[in-house]
């Protein structure tokens, strides 16, 4: 009887040890836990609607951004405060910009110069989000956290969409990427230009490009010298 308690302890031991060797050889991936998960199925879609853009769009610009959302919830119970929990969310973005083409496009020209002022630019949405690379994380009470960090993140996450859509528009990424959109614009201008029949000889020709959002008026007189000379816009481009 004694024989084999010490046997099984020695077989115990040893064990013991070659677990502790296994992870002391391999711990940067020994998990006694494990996860598999299958290939990502996706079915027909239950509604369809296509519609089309009319006039056509002339995308102008791009701002690629890392954006960071945080909100506070604040718990209490029978009126008094408890605790409280910090959602985090981190997703890259990509914003795009485009010009409508309906709508008149003035242009005013002297000799080779040609002034054109376009509709405003205006943000493309919903704003693209990559979520392959979306970072999401709670802080806060600790006790308050495992309870409440599903709700809470998608409550946060639900604010996302708005919240890029406002910041799309906002005159601080307007003014970011005006002048990309300017380089773009002037460069579908001279192309457009070359297929004018009363223009296609023009060579050299300088074109400078306003939005109709913009003060023109800053830009003071030499902005416009065609208007300092009396003459009349060239015409309107549609």
């Amino acid at each position: 009887m004694k024989n084999a308690r010490t046997l099984l302890w020695a077989v115990a031991a040893l064990c013991v040890g070659a677990g502790l060797m296994f992870l002391y050889q391999r711990p940067w991936n020994f998990n006694p836990f494990s996860r598999k998960g299958e290939e990502v199925h996706s079915g027909p879609a239950t509604e369809i609607l296509v519609m089309r853009t009319k006039g056509g769009l002339l995308e102008v610009s791009r701002i690629l951004a890392t954006e960071q959302f945080d909100t506070k919830f604040v718990y209490s119970v029978l009126g008094f405060e408890v605790g409280e929990t910090v959602p985090h969310i981190r997703v890259p973005a990509v914003y795009r910009y485009h010009i409508e083409l309906a709508p008149e496009w003035r242009i005013i020209r002297t000799g080779s110069l040609f002034t054109v002022v376009t509709p405003p630019v205006k943000p493309s949405l919903p704003v693209a989000v990559d979520l392959a690379k979306i970072q999401k994380d709670v802080g806060g009470t600790w006790l308050l956290v495992p309870f409440n960090k599903s709700d809470d993140l998608n409550a946060l996450e639900r604010k996302v969409t708005p919240t890029l859509a406002d910041k799309a528009g906002s005159p601080t990424y307007l003014q970011l990427q005006r002048e990309e959109a300017r380089k773009t614009v002037t460069e579908f201008v001279k192309k457009w230009l070359v297929t004018q029949t009363a223009w296609s000889t023009e060579s050299g020709a300088t074109i400078t490009v306003f939005f109709a959002d913009e003060p023109i008026g800053a830009f003071g007189p030499q902005a416009f010298p065609q208007l300092a000379t009396g003459m009349e816009p060239a015409g309107a481009a549609r």
